[in-house]
């Protein structure tokens, strides 16, 4: 499994950012290999970070040559003050677990 963790610093989002930013998301949900995201913001700093989760580097690559998602990226400045994206393999997981809300969601 990989994750995708998109870190950034929200700017002004118009309604093309939302438009565009749904059709992403639908993109995501119909590639074969996406687990799903959550979603964390902080308060003090407004700075979000995604994470994405995917089962194979194989459905991630697809998913970013998507011509939707190359146009959000081509457009980052319209919307973010700055961005960063790390993505990780997925080595190991343990704990707990947390019932109905698990991570890798399902």
């Amino acid at each position: 499994m990989y994750l995708v963790t998109f870190r950034l610093d929200p700017g002004d989002y118009d309604a093309q950012f939302h438009e565009l930013n749904d059709a992403i998301q639908v993109v995501a949900e119909t590639t074969d290999g996406y687990r799903g995201k959550r979603t964390w913001n902080d308060p003090e700093s407004d700075e979000v970070l995604v994470v994405y989760y995917w089962e194979s580097l194989d459905a991630l690559e697809e998913f970013g040559a998507d011509d939707t998602h190359e146009r959000a990226k081509q457009r980052w400045t319209e919307w973010y003050d700055a961005y960063e994206v790390t993505i990780t393999e997925v080595v190991e997981t343990y704990g707990s677990g947390f019932g109905e809300s698990a991570d890798p969601p399902v």
